[in-house]
């Protein structure tokens, strides 16, 4: 009688396993596969509209913002929205941003993709008129801190502009026309102010050395 051996013995049958290697690989794939999926969805979701030129809307838009010096959000919101309506463009939407409601003026910018017209708060035409005198005015002579700010604000208050602030703080922003710089640079180290920007239609800033 003979039985049979270890070595003889029939292993038990059942699945066989995927090399570590390739099993590796299945969850490389399955990965990519998965990031694909996401930036088709987030792609598809950030661009809900194909992104082409508008040349009629901006020309509209520039009748409106042309008609006036200064035009407020709401006057801007009723004129755009006829526009959109006259080009068959209702379905677009008219989104101010922060500021734009309170503001002295807007102005608009497109955003194609969502169909989308966007309000921001601006200083409107005869305010950087003035405020390019000002500059002018403040290469012309050296003021001081306390008189260039007297100056911006004097402008602004004969505009009939309430609403704003004169910014002349030593952390505040440094800048000047790219042709300019260099002089304005010479202005400033001689303990003169020089007019950098408005921001957001009614913070005005101005750039000079503190003691």
């Amino acid at each position: 009688m003979g039985g049979s051996t270890g070595s003889e013995q029939r292993r038990p049958r059942g699945r066989l396993l995927p090399s570590r290697k390739k099993r590796g690989r299945r969850v490389v794939i399955l990965l990519a596969a998965a990031l694909l999926l996401g930036a088709s969805v987030a792609t598809a979701q950030r661009f809900l509209f194909a992104d082409v030129p508008q040349p009629a809307l901006e020309a509209a838009l520039a009748e409106v913002f042309a008609q006036s010096d200064c035009i407020t959000d709401s006057d801007a919101t009723d004129a755009i929205r006829a526009r959109l309506a006259a080009l068959g463009y209702a379905d677009w939407e008219i989104e101010p941003r922060s500021g734009a409601a309170d503001a002295r003026c807007v102005t608009a910018g497109l955003v194609t993709p969502y169909h989308v017209v966007i309000l921001f708060p601006a200083p409107g035409r005869d305010v950087l008129g003035a405020l390019k005198g000002v500059a002018e005015e403040l290469m012309r002579r050296c003021l001081g801190r306390n008189d260039a700010t007297e100056l911006v604000s004097s402008v602004l208050t004969s505009l009939g502009v309430t609403d704003f602030s004169v910014r002349a703080d030593p952390w505040g922003p440094q800048g000047a026309p790219l042709d300019q710089i260099d002089a304005y640079r010479s202005h400033v180290d001689a303990g003169c102010f020089v007019y950098v920007g408005i921001q957001d239609g009614r913070n005005v800033d101005l750039w000079g050395r503190w003691p």
